[in-house]
């Protein structure tokens, strides 16, 4: 506090009081000699506040006025000597007292607070009554984890924020919605299921405020209720990012608020037993809170009285629109909220709906999968990737695979046999269509659109589970679905299998196995990521065929092995062709300057190296042996080395 500060009044109109009672407490008496030395004349008499309590007649006078510098639990029995005798009172907070300032408007240093306390202006407040005991700023019933950390009292600075931030990380993971029932003066009855409640009669700059319709106020006769009910952790961060980045002036609540308005409010709650009062007090459940209109005068500055006006009309109001119905909060309450939100009765029922009829095989999967089969087939043998991509969005292989991760999550054995039968059919279909055409065809090589398909890596499992958190994201909404065939340009399914059965037709095993491996990546991938992304959207509280969901992350692990190999084997080859992309060799001492041009594998060991050297005289045999000892130490295994020779002529 800075205590050099002495403000003068702040015009001749400006008056104060005459005398005045400071009352404060251990933290408070620091106070003291600045209180009586005030600039303003007023004559000031001083008392601890146990010494007060003792004999609190000996220092009353009717209409007195009484400074206060003590812990929000002195104020509050403060507050009740006020009322009872018709004091006025001006506040001096403490350094720790954040609440107190917010509520008053007042200012951190001590000289100007004490101004505004020895004005001879006090105006009356309403103040709330909660079975005996006075609520000053807010009552919580519940838990509302990381709302308003700062507010706490307990350490100072960044051990405040620090333990406001583990306790409230450590509340977001426990939290429970539990019955609540509200009785408002008119005898209006609300019930639902909350994770925390807010009990209040002003809007102070804070967390809560960001979520209040209408204008809140001291003097409006009215007690509020906020309502929060999270149906997940997620949707209660979202809650408080959206406080925490939007205006005080938000009129319209979150998805998870709701708001109760009236003179008197009557609050029942299922597991809860306190309702905390001002994080000092505890009252204990059930309580009823009621306004106590005009209780006491007190000392604010100007800006307090034009946030707080004056108001006649007591209109008493409910809105819980947001809030959970009876039969999705049933779901919910008694439990730890979920990480993510269970999806809603009618729209899982759509959904399931829809992936069983994509489960069902009928004539146009048989139709379609031949002709993508036989389109992905033409289209690598010509080089075409634009035949290939014409296959990838005619295969309808993706929606029984989506609906068979749906299956397994829910352990639907029904769903799961009809899906895995119609996408094993697709398999075979798509197989031996390719491997026909292939021996239809006379004299086929390998293309560039094939030997695409015949290396996957780690890249293409990442590209699998992105694929099938999309595709799953796709099918539950509606308003997305459109985008399923994109995925299924992202992740080709039907054109490794036709490299595959290209394979088979050429008699190279080899092509098979890699084009075989890659398709099972894919596969394996999309269940997985969409098994984990319905689970997420909260088509189930868990993984229930658990069992199957392991074997295909055993099979993908297994998978995984081989596709690290090949990814690690691309980046080595391109370091090694960049390392000798232009690199001058001494071959029998001279240096022979070295292109590599292109590298061809051909699956044979020695793996095929074409080069282009460029050399200003012929090179004998055993510098050409020495040459391809020094490229083959390079890469790290033999080679065949193919040589175009380029002579410079000087």
């Amino acid at each position: 506090m800075n205590h050099s500060d002495n403000p003068q009044p702040l015009s001749e109109e400006t008056s104060y009081v005459s005398h005045g009672l400071l009352i404060y407490d251990d933290e408070g008496e620091a106070f003291v000699e600045t209180v009586r030395n005030n600039a303003f004349g007023v004559e000031i008499e001083v008392s601890h506040i146990d010494r007060f309590e003792e004999s609190p007649i000996s220092y009353l006078q009717p209409g007195g006025h009484l400074l206060v510098a003590a812990s929000t639990a002195v104020i509050e029995r403060l507050l009740h000597v006020a009322i009872e005798h018709q004091l006025s009172i001006g506040f001096l907070p403490l350094p720790n007292q954040k609440l107190l300032i917010r509520q008053y408007r007042l200012s951190s240093h001590l000289e100007r607070n004490l101004e505004v306390a020895l004005r001879d202006s006090p105006q009356a407040v309403d103040l709330i009554d909660c079975d005996g005991r006075l609520m000053q700023f807010k009552g919580i019933v519940g838990e509302i984890p990381l709302a308003d950390m700062g507010s706490s009292e307990k350490p100072k600075g960044i051990r405040r924020f620090l333990y406001g931030l583990n306790h409230g990380v450590r509340q977001l993971f426990t939290m429970t919605l539990q019955a609540v029932s509200i009785v408002t003066a008119n005898d209006k009855s609300i019930s639902s299921a909350v994770s925390g409640l807010i009990i209040r009669h002003s809007r102070p700059r804070d967390f809560y405020s960001r979520f209040v319709g209408g204008e809140y106020s001291m003097r409006d006769g009215q007690v509020g209720a906020i309502l929060i009910s999270p149906f997940s952790v997620i949707q209660y961060i979202s809650f408080l990012l959206s406080a925490f980045s939007s205006s005080t002036r938000k009129r319209s609540f979150p998805a998870s608020v709701g708001q109760v308005r009236s003179s008197t409010i009557h609050i029942e709650a299922g597991h809860s037993r306190w309702l905390h009062v001002d994080g000092a007090l505890k009252v204990a459940l059930p309580v009823t809170c009621s306004v106590l209109e005009d209780a006491v005068r007190v000392n604010a500055p100007g800006e307090f009285w034009e946030a707080n006006p004056q108001s006649e009309i007591h209109k008493e109001s409910v809105r819980i629109d947001n809030l959970p119905d009876e039969k999705e909060s049933a779901k919910y309450r008694g439990k730890h909220i979920p990480l993510f939100s269970y999806a809603s009765e009618e729209h899982f029922r759509d959904l399931f709906g829809a992936l069983r009829d994509d489960a069902q095989v009928n004539g146009l999967y048989i139709v379609f999968m031949i002709l993508s089969a036989l389109l992905a087939t033409l289209g690598l043998l010509a080089n075409s990737a634009a035949v290939v991509i014409g296959a990838m969005l005619i295969a309808p292989l993706m929606a029984p695979i989506v609906s068979l991760s749906m299956g397994l999550l829910r352990a639907d054995a029904s769903l799961i046999n009809a899906s895995w039968m119609k996408v094993t059919l697709g398999m075979v279909l798509v197989l031996l269509a390719s491997l026909l055409v292939t021996l239809l065809l006379p004299a086929l090589e390998l293309t560039d659109e094939i030997k695409a398909r015949i290396h996957p890596t780690v890249l293409d499992m990442g590209i699998a589970i992105v694929s099938g958190i999309a595709a799953a994201y796709s099918k539950s909404f509606k308003e997305v679905v459109q985008s399923l065939a994109g995925v299924a340009i992202a992740v080709a399914l039907v054109p490794p299998l036709a490299t595959a059965g290209i394979g088979l037709g050429l008699g190279e095993w080899q092509v098979f196995w890699q084009a075989f491996l890659l398709f099972n990546t894919n596969f394996f991938g999309i269940t997985l990521a969409a098994i984990l992304t319905f689970l997420v959207l909260g088509y189930s509280d868990m993984v229930k065929s658990k069992k199957s969901v392991i074997a295909i992350v055993v099979v993908l692990l297994v998978i995984s092995y081989p596709l690290y190999l090949s990814f690690h084997d691309t980046v080595t080859r391109q370091r090694m062709a960049e390392a000798t992309a232009q690199k001058h060799f001494l071959i029998g001492g001279n240096a022979v300057l070295v292109r590599v041009e292109e590298e061809s594998v051909s699956g044979d060991e020695p793996e095929r190296l074409e080069l282009r050297v460029v050399v200003n005289r012929t090179l004998a045999p055993g510098e050409r042996e020495e040459l391809k000892r020094k490229l083959e130490r390079i890469y790290q295994q033999k080679l065949r080395v193919f040589a175009t020779v380029e002579y410079i002529l000087e």
